[in-house]
């Protein structure tokens, strides 16, 4: 999930939590196990029958595990044949290949990879199978994967905003009350106009992450044949307004509230969708809502969401984040450096996990980079570019290890023909190729 900037625009969503998995025991991606998923995956779009955006979303599939980097594939590569072990397909994924629930292409094939251990319940594994299948066929309908960052969404002002956004939409879905339902809707919309009319970059930067991953979600929850999808929608949404860092996760939350709402009033919505206009603004346009960014407005709707005790929260909240923020930017902008030249690479990163630092880019917790000179594996800060073309990590207490380099929290494999050079500030270092 590619690709501008990051050949396959890769958001490992569940890196966090795989990270005890990988602490442990490898996983063996274990035939049977392997066969239910392709099996539930195939069932899920036979129901579908490519009812929802004109296409099958099923196709090449491989789950694979992080720790070993091995896989099992319900199909042969195309350029190398894999290991053929009954009806599946074995193998092991190079270093340039991330392991990241994504859209990857590879051997020849463009493949929906799903990282282990896969969810073991419902409706979250049929989500997860079809969020990462419409990944894989989203440029085929016009919508290219994209990446956008969420500046506004460090601050006091769009948290309170989006948290009160994020409360009138779990409302609104969960309303059943046509009236109840319509009032929610045009809070949550206001709520965000104000945000938006504050920041007046955000529309398009919340549009475009909206049509990548807020579809992709709303697609996994629309063919996952959950019965309740409604009040397991709100629930997220409801656990959406605990979130650290919304700079990178805020469209899994909002893009499916928008789409299931967009459904209810406009159900032939997909069919008729430019792919260009933004889901709110659409829904706002179905409905013929006038919506006000009005600061009277936003107090007297906020006061129905408990606005006064989510500013409280975001007030202690930007006093701790601000120490936190000059932490790393002493860290990975101030003090020396290696820059990785990462222009075209492929990216794995808990999206849970990002620190915007403008001008300079974002500070990501944990972010894996491989590209033609080898790969960068961070699990303490790095700061890739605004522009994704340079992944920085602190320098200092840096030492040589048998294929290149490890720092604090951080380790390099470069590739023969790569080193290390100064960079272009004193103290800094960067990767280029040997002469």
């Amino acid at each position: 999930m590619r690709r501008p900037a990051c050949r396959y625009f890769c958001l490992a969503l569940s890196m966090a939590a795989s990270a005890g998995a990988m602490a442990q025991a490898p996983l063996a991606p274990a035939p049977a196990m392997a066969m239910a998923a392709f099996q539930r995956m195939q069932a899920l779009c036979e129901a579908d029958a490519g009812k929802a955006w004109g296409v099958d979303l099923c196709g090449p599939t491989l789950l694979a595990d992080p720790a070993t980097r091995r896989f099992v594939a319900n199909m042969d590569g195309l350029e190398t044949s894999l290991e053929r072990e009954g009806a599946i397909f074995r193998g092991r994924l190079p270093d340039a290949v991330p392991v990241a629930n994504t859209a990857v292409k590879w051997n020849g094939r463009t493949w929906t990879m799903l990282m282990l251990p896969l969810p073991q319940g419902e409706p979250a594994l049929s989500i997860l199978l079809m969020h990462e299948a419409w990944h894989r066929i989203q440029g085929q309908i016009g919508l290219a994967a994209a990446h956008a960052d969420q500046e506004q969404l460090e601050t006091e002002q769009g948290r309170l905003s989006l948290r009160l956004e994020l409360r009138a939409l779990a409302a609104a879905v969960a309303a059943t009350d046509p009236d109840d339902r319509l009032r929610a809707t045009r809070d949550a919309l206001a709520f965000r106009a104000w945000r938006q009319a504050r920041f007046p970059e955000a529309r398009q930067a919340e549009d475009a992450m909206e049509r990548h991953e807020g579809i992709a979600e709303y697609t996994g929850r629309l063919l996952s044949q959950d019965t309740a999808m409604s009040a397991h929608l709100a629930d997220h949404l409801r656990k959406g307004d605990g979130v650290a860092a919304y700079a990178r996760s805020f469209a899994y939350y909002t893009g499916p509230a928008y789409g299931v709402l967009l459904d209810s009033v406009s159900p032939g919505w997909r069919e008729a969708w430019n792919r260009h206009d933004g889901l709110p603004a659409m829904l706002a346009s179905a409905l013929g809502l006038a919506v006000s960014a009005a600061d009277a407005a936003f107090a007297e709707n906020g006061a129905r969401y408990g606005m006064d005790g989510i500013r409280a929260e975001e007030a202690a909240r930007a006093i701790r984040q601000a120490a936190a923020s000059a932490a790393l930017r002493a860290r990975l902008v101030d003090g020396p450096v290696l820059v990785a030249p990462v222009k075209g690479a492929s990216f794995s990163f808990d999206p849970n996990r990002v620190t915007p630092l403008p001008p300079e880019g974002a500070a990501y917790a944990t972010i894996r980079a491989a590209t033609a000179w080898g790969v960068l594996e961070v699990e303490k800060d790095g700061l890739l570019s605004a522009d994704w073309t340079r992944l920085s990590v602190q320098y200092a207490g840096a030492e040589a290890v048998a294929d290149g380099l490890k720092g604090d929290g951080w380790s390099l494999a470069l590739k023969p023909g790569w080193v290390l050079a100064p960079g272009a500030r004193a103290g800094d270092w960067t990767i280029r190729a040997q002469d």
